[in-house]
């Protein structure tokens, strides 16, 4: 059988929990369950898929959450396509499902491989593949180059579960044996994956429902960094053995916002890349966009960042050229939390950078984190006051607020089991909707602390500010503002229900210390 016949699925089973709420994939690609969704386009899946069309493979791109499937209809679908092979991302919180459905797909089409990716499984991809049939699982987040080899070797060679020689991943060779190939290491440059063929992954499903976009139809860039340039923060994904930064070159990213604006008609584009361009890259980007008149069509830009990646000459060229949404996580606010996380910035710089972010048009969008194991009722208190603080000079625009969960597999989480604080290891919930360690004040405090800080968009002190920083602004960035403010403020309520909702039935039992997971 040769690629121009094989089937490869590309799958995302829509889950609904007790609350009648969806399992989506969040920015750090963990799950989180949502009323109403944001639906964020899989970038590197998208790019995978692309990359295996363009070899001649027949692909079948199959979001059940941003198509609006049931879960039933979702899987009868598949049944239909019969696909030779299924690629399937999972995460902590929906790990017990996902063993479960892969049984049940293995069932029904025993000739189908599945294949899985996903933080959890890439990091302990034994557990996978002892709770479930899974017969591969790719350990790097690098899914795009690892299956435009795997899949024609696959199938060219009838005896890949024991010959593969591709690195990074774990192969069921048979019922009990894994054959493991090695770590991943990325060694071709990131601009050999190609740009995400939108028509491909069905763009306009993610163009609308998604609350990073000010303006609509907005869509996510091939993310011009691979992982994260940084890679040092305690909590987060991006820090590991298995992380490869690479970065994708400025004319080929250029290249692909023109197509987007010109071809697709995006008013907005956002860069998800755990931390954006800094230095040379971000000038010459928005000089590229500049020189190419891209910021003359109608079409704002946005991208994650950290404090003291810009000086002020490189935020006054991403202004001039319609940059505007610029994603910054604070996480806290005493200089302990910064410093125990390995935040590598300090308080002085939040303002700092804040300031002039604001001073060029730049809407900041802050994100803060609550419930560390060792944060205090002093702690916590700096943290709302700072959030209230920066909100109502008008250094921010927007507030993300989350629980910080101890993500599998991170030098956080090794140190909340290390220190004996870890209160559960039910996957099911590591969803970031409660707090799930031993802190030193009540967590009722945490929660309150969240709906505080979310009042601050309500506060006639902050709502003025706004408006004065509107008034200076052109036309089209204060209806651009206006519009997302509105569609802010209906996303609170949601915000504060995902984030309060366990208050009352919290954990409080500490579970038995384990030997750490963490692989070396």
């Amino acid at each position: 059988m040769g690629p121009y016949f094989m089937k490869i699925a590309i799958s995302y089973p829509p889950i609904i929990n007790q609350d009648g709420q969806k399992a989506m994939v969040s920015q750090n690609r963990n799950v989180q369950f949502f009323k109403k969704p944001t639906y964020l386009l899989p970038v590197i899946h998208g790019q995978a898929a692309t990359w295996l069309r363009d070899l001649g493979y027949d692909i079948y791109w199959d979001d059940g959450n941003s198509q609006l499937k049931s879960l039933e209809k979702w899987y009868q679908d598949l049944l239909k396509e019969k696909p030779d092979i299924v690629v399937f991302e999972s995460t902590t919180p929906v790990m017990k499902f996902y063993w479960q459905l892969i049984d049940k797909l293995k069932s029904d089409l025993p000739r189908c491989i599945v294949i899985m990716t996903g933080y959890h499984s890439m990091r302990k991809p034994e557990e996978t593949l002892s709770n479930s049939q899974t017969d591969i699982v790719l350990r790097s987040n690098h899914i795009d180059f690892a299956l435009h080899k795997l899949i024609p070797y696959i199938d060219e060679f009838s005896d890949w579960r024991s010959s593969c020689p591709i690195e990074g991943l774990m192969i069921r060779s048979d019922e009990n044996d894994f054959f493991d190939t090695g770590n991943f290491k990325q060694i071709e440059p990131l601009d050999l994956s190609p740009d995400i063929d939108r028509d491909l992954v069905q763009w306009n499903n993610y163009a609308y429902e998604n609350g990073n976009f000010m303006q609509t139809p907005g869509t996510y860039a091939t993310s011009v960094i691979r992982d994260c340039m940084f890679g040092k923060c305690t909590f987060c994904r991006y820090n590991g053995p298995d992380v490869t930064f690479s970065i994708r070159s400025v004319q080929k990213s250029l290249d692909e916002y023109q197509r987007l604006i010109e071809d697709y008609g995006a008013r907005e584009i956002f860069d998800d890349s755990g931390v954006w361009y800094r230095g040379a890259e971000a000038r010459e980007f928005a000089k590229g966009i500049i020189d190419r008149g891209l910021h003359k069509k109608d079409c704002y830009f946005g991208f994650n960042t950290r404090f003291g990646y810009f000086d002020e000459e490189t935020m006054a060229l991403l202004s001039k050229a319609s940059f505007r949404f610029v994603l910054i996580g604070l996480e806290a606010a005493d200089e302990e939390t910064l410093n125990r996380l390995n935040k590598g910035y300090g308080l002085e710089d939040v303002e700092n950078n804040l300031r002039l972010f604001t001073k060029y048009g730049l809407f900041p969008h802050l994100t803060v984190m609550v419930g560390y194991y060792w944060q205090s009722r002093e702690q916590l208190k700096n943290t709302v006051k700072t959030v209230e603080s920066l909100m109502f000079k008008g250094f921010a625009r927007t507030l993300q607020v989350t629980l910080c969960t101890p993500l599998d597999f991170t030098p956080y989480h090794e140190e909340c089991i290390e220190s004996g604080v870890l209160l559960t290891e039910d996957y099911n919930d590591f969803d970031m909707s409660k707090i799930i360690v031993k802190t030193p004040i009540p967590h009722d405090e945490y929660y309150a602390a969240i709906r505080r800080m979310y009042g601050i968009a309500f506060h006639p002190k902050f709502i003025f500010k706004q408006l004065r920083f509107l008034v200076r602004l052109k036309k089209k960035d204060w209806q651009f503002l206006f519009t997302y403010g509105i569609r802010a403020i209906r996303r609170i309520r949601q915000h504060i229900f995902n984030l309060t909702k366990h208050q009352n039935s919290q954990i409080t039992t500490p579970i038995v210390l384990r030997p750490s997971h963490r692989r070396k």
